[in-house]
């Protein structure tokens, strides 16, 4: 390479960088607009405030929100980065802003929680530098791998069927609470959500993911009527939206990942922006505000939202030291009656069965050591993130990424402990690591 190329090379790359965070500007400003004009307003009997803080707090809000665009990666290179990208977006940024405003804690405490996950989004993306491990698992066939996922997938999709006998109805997102409260009292005393979270986050995702990369239109369409049927006994919206959202990924992953931070960063910042702008067209009850409503309140505002409360409770209250896992409760004493979710929903709504999930800085990190769990369960992560990608390895990073979209939708929203074994995550490692050459140098879809 001549230097000539070289520094065409390297103006290039300076180039995407700062068009990269141009578009992460962008997205923090009309996100602090979104909250000011329309989240605070609408929701603010749920417990969004502005408490009105001071400009410093505001600008160490910004930078270090921004700060972490020099460093994202702009090229997806691993599947896992795909999953950092989601909580970078939908965590780590409304979780500088959101806490301030909400203003539960004195501004330097808030100052403290802000810059410990900085710390933490930092140390999860340390597993980048680690060289990925090489497996050699044993060799599977292409038709025995084919049948073990079918039967195990056929299994789940029986023991959901008979749980769940005659409860199965498709309704609107505005009747789904009904049909979420039916499922919790089917499912309450029994161990079925592994086979619904199971299918929702690995075997719809895998299917789907496996027919767009490999133009199997019937592949596709299995992935989607295992989402469907999830979502017909359980009446989890994330499992609908991840119908839109892999294909959607995958129109993103068509040069292969090369351009995936900058493209992801700047979707997210001009859909922000136009929904912002467009916020006062319809009604309550017209599909523009449900819309709204799901990506600013339930994708970004709750995530700070939690942040705020789970900081602002374990400070008051005792620290669990991961009691709230099930196998350190053997041996640590839980202090508490309810699950982490019910009892910080509950204290801050009031509504006793108020499930207050949360992402896993604030389950495993402030729930589990208070601010030196962050960096705790960030080090976890990492690892985590580092032995997903050595499962991958050498696998289509297209139907990896694609594959992990709803462990990512699962983990800015519940325990990494959770996400591994009942979230899926360790049974999609296991698939990864026994999947034989069907995933490897797939044809470009479209």
């Amino acid at each position: 390479m001549t230097k000539k190329t070289t520094n065409e090379s390297r103006r290039s790359g300076w180039k995407r960088r700062a068009w990269l965070v141009l578009g992460i500007v962008t997205f923090v400003g009309s996100f602090q607009q979104v909250y000011l004009k329309w989240l605070y307003p609408v929701f603010g009997y749920y417990g969004y405030e502005h408490s009105h803080p001071k400009m410093g707090y505001l600008l160490l809000a910004w930078g270090l929100s921004i700060g972490p665009a020099w460093w994202m990666p702009i090229k997806l290179t691993r599947p896992s980065q795909l999953i950092y990208w989601v909580l970078y977006l939908s965590v780590f940024i409304p979780s500088m802003f959101v806490p301030l405003y909400v203003g539960l804690q004195d501004a330097p405490d808030v100052a403290s929680l802000m810059l410990t996950l900085f710390a933490g989004l930092a140390i999860t993306g340390l597993s980048y530098f680690l060289p990925l491990l090489t497996f050699h698992p044993p060799p599977v066939s292409l038709r025995a791998y084919r049948r073990v996922f079918c039967c195990v997938a056929a299994g789940l999709v029986l023991w959901v069927l008979v749980i769940f006998r005659g409860n199965f109805r498709i309704v609107s997102f505005a009747d789904v609470y009904d049909l979420r409260s039916g499922a919790d009292d089917i499912m309450e005393g029994s161990s079925v959500h592994y086979a619904v979270m199971w299918l929702s986050a690995v075997i719809g995702p895998f299917l789907m993911a496996w027919g767009i990369v490999r133009k199997r239109i019937f592949g596709f369409l299995a992935g989607v009527l295992v989402q469907g049927f999830v979502y017909s006994a359980t009446g989890a919206k994330s499992v609908i939206v991840s119908i839109i959202v892999v294909p959607a990924l995958a129109l993103v992953l068509r040069d292969r990942g090369a351009s995936f931070g900058l493209k992801l960063s700047w979707i997210c910042a001009l859909l922000t922006l136009a929904l912002y702008l467009g916020r006062s067209f319809g009604g309550s009850e017209s599909l523009f505000f449900w819309l709204f409503s799901l990506v600013f309140m339930r994708t970004f505002g709750n995530s700070g939202l939690t942040t705020a409360w789970y900081h602002d409770f374990f400070l008051r209250y005792p620290t669990t030291y991961y009691s709230h896992i099930k196998g350190v409760s053997w041996f640590v004493i839980y202090p508490y009656t309810n699950p982490l979710g019910i009892e910080v929903g509950s204290f801050y709504s009031g509504d006793p069965t108020l499930d207050a999930n949360a992402h896993f800085w604030a389950t495993d990190g402030l729930a589990a050591w208070g601010l030196g769990g962050i960096l705790i369960i960030s080090v976890l992560c990492a690892l985590v993130f580092w032995v997903l990608d050595s499962t991958a390895r050498g696998h289509d990073l297209r139907l990896t990424a694609l594959t992990v979209s709803f462990a990512a939708l699962n983990l800015a929203n519940i325990s990494l402990f959770t996400s591994l074994l009942s979230g899926g995550l360790g049974l999609l490692m296991i698939f990864l690591y026994f999947a034989p050459g069907i995933t490897q140098n797939l044809p470009m879809p479209g």
